[in-house]
C-alpha cells in the first residue's frame, strides 16, 4: 500500500468518525435545549480542527490517487459519490459555523432554521461518504 493510499484511508476513517461523533452529540442536543450553545460551539470546533482537515486531506489524496487508477464504472461511481460528499461537506461547514454564531448571539430563530438545514445536509454528507466507502470496499474485494 502506498503512503498516499494509507493517508487517504486514514483520513476517510477520521472523517467518518467525526460524522458519527457529531451525530451522537447532535442527538444529545435534540433532547436538551440548554445544550444548544455548547453543542453548537463543539460542532463548530470539531469541523474547524478535525473534520475539515480530514475531508480536505481525503480530497487531496483522492485526487492524487485517481490519475493512476484504472477507470472503471465502479471507480467513476466512487469518485462521484466522494466528490459530492466533499462539496456538500463544504456547504455543511458554512452552515455549522453560521449556526454556532447564531447560538453565540442568542438568535434562536436563525439557529433553528440553520439547525434544520444542517441536519439535512449533514445527513446527505454521511450517506454519500458511506456509499463511497462501500463502493471502495467492493472494489477491493
Amino acid at each position: 500500500m502506498s503512503i498516499v493510499l494509507l493517508v487517504h484511508v486514514l483520513a476517510v476513517g477520521l472523517w467518518l468518525g467525526c460524522l458519527a461523533t457529531e451525530i451522537a452529540f447532535e442527538k444529545l442536543m435534540a433532547r436538551d435545549e440548554s445544550a444548544r450553545p455548547f453543542v453548537s460551539l463543539l460542532h463548530d470546533r470539531v469541523d474547524r480542527f478535525v473534520e475539515g482537515p480530514a475531508f480536505v486531506v481525503t480530497a487531496i489524496t483522492g485526487a492524487i490517487l485517481v490519475p493512476g487508477a484504472a477507470w472503471t464504472p465502479t471507480l467513476v461511481l466512487k469518485v462521484a459519490l466522494a466528490a459530492a460528499a466533499v462539496l456538500f461537506n463544504i456547504w455543511c461547514l458554512k452552515i455549522v459555523f453560521d449556526r454556532a454564531a447564531a447560538a453565540s448571539a442568542g438568535r434562536w430563530d436563525d439557529w433553528a432554521a440553520l439547525d434544520h438545514v444542517q441536519h439535512k445536509v449533514g445527513g446527505l454528507v454521511t450517506l454519500l461518504l458511506i456509499a463511497a466507502t462501500v463502493v471502495a470496499l467492493v472494489r477491493v474485494v
